[in-house]
């Protein structure tokens, strides 16, 4: 499906239909992380239960400063009317991923970790269903081996009614990012969300190179703010800091950030 053959009013109508059908008159937990994607896919839920939604965000500590209780009062205003509940799970997610430096296996903890806190959640307030944000390239990229995205279940053999207690529903994941944001704009979803600057689940957890720390996440969000405030009115299409311990080198002062950083990465130089 192009962007030029994409047509959100029909894409729309469609999926209200398919999760109404799916959904029955079950509730549902909707994944948010004020991204493009988890927006859009609880707005397409919202039409199809209203009342029935709850719009959950998972403070996992790895986010940017300030950014759970700000995506929260944004996605709560009028305009968009999610009415989200603020779960903090920072030291439970920082405990789980403990002692790991390798990216991937980060992910892994993290992926599980996100879902038994959601299937918590579900049992709490009597959820079968969780709607979240998948879109096509998380799942390909998943099943490719590229990269494992934390939001991806079923399509690696993942039972998540077995597993965790809920079955999820993802009313985008046969859509890419260009046709997301169309569907955004046709939802009226404002521009700042609807372009917003790529965050990943995981977060500042793998901009954490190498284990993570309270130190390091510190240090990290500092950082992540100023690159964001000074190359934001740039519209680049992807920036982002890094923070990595100085391990590799015995003196720092003659040995260059690339070469330092590549050791740390297992890459050439």
């Amino acid at each position: 499906m192009t962007l030029e053959g994409f047509r959100p009013s029909s894409y729309l109508t469609s999926e209200t239909a398919r999760l109404q059908e799916t959904i029955g008159d079950s509730k549902a937990i909707a994944a948010v992380s004020g991204g493009v994607d988890s927006t859009v896919a609880a707005l397409v839920a919202k039409r199809a239960l209203g009342d029935r939604l709850l719009p959950v965000f998972i403070d996992t500590g790895f986010l940017r400063a300030g950014e759970p209780e700000n995506v929260k009062a944004r996605l709560e205003e009028t305009s968009l009317g999610l009415r989200v509940k603020l779960v903090k799970a920072g030291g439970r997610f920082l405990e789980a991923t403990k002692g790991e430096a390798m990216a991937e296996e980060k992910r892994k903890k993290f992926r599980e970790t996100f879902y038994q806190v959601l299937g918590e959640e579900a049992r709490k307030n009597g959820c079968d269903f969780i709607v979240q944000g998948t879109i096509a390239p998380d799942w390909i990229e998943t099943q490719g081996g590229i990269k494992t995205q934390h939001n991806i279940l079923g399509q690696i053999g993942i039972d998540s009614l077995s597993t965790y207690g809920f079955r999820v529903v993802e009313p985008i994941s046969e859509l890419y990012k260009d046709q997301v944001r169309a569907l955004g704009r046709y939802l009226d979803i404002p521009k700042d969300l609807s372009e917003r600057q790529p965050f990943p689940g995981p977060g500042l957890l793998v901009r954490c190179i190498g284990t993570v720390s309270k130190k390091k996440l510190g240090l990290l969000k500092s950082a992540t703010r100023i690159i964001e405030e000074k190359l934001g009115p740039f519209d680049y299409d992807q920036y982002f800091a890094g923070v990595i311990e100085n391990k590799f080198a015995e003196d720092p002062l003659y040995k260059s950030l690339d070469e330092t950083a590549a050791a740390a990465l297992g890459l050439p130089k």
